[in-house]
């Protein structure tokens, strides 16, 4: 029994790990902070997720370049 627990502690720590980054990322990008916390949390919907939560951000950052350029030429 012992045993089993031990096998798991690995997957527990990484996803723990995970969840961490998906709180602060959906905190700072305006998202729903628990949704993306329980998310991460599930041990094979969360490696995926993170994977969302990755790309999803790289997206955020992307937009959020492409608005300033925008306001940039406004002003030009």
């Amino acid at each position: 029994m012992e045993s089993i627990f031990v096998s798991f502690l690995p997957l527990v720590l990484m996803l723990s790990i995970y969840a961490i980054f998906a709180f602060q990322i959906a905190k700072r990008t305006n998202r729903n902070v628990p949704v993306f916390l329980v998310l991460s949390l599930i041990p094979i919907i969360g490696a995926f997720f993170f994977i969302y939560v990755m790309w999803s951000t790289v997206i955020y950052v992307l937009d959020s370049i492409n608005q300033l350029k925008g306001k940039m030429d406004i002003a030009s």
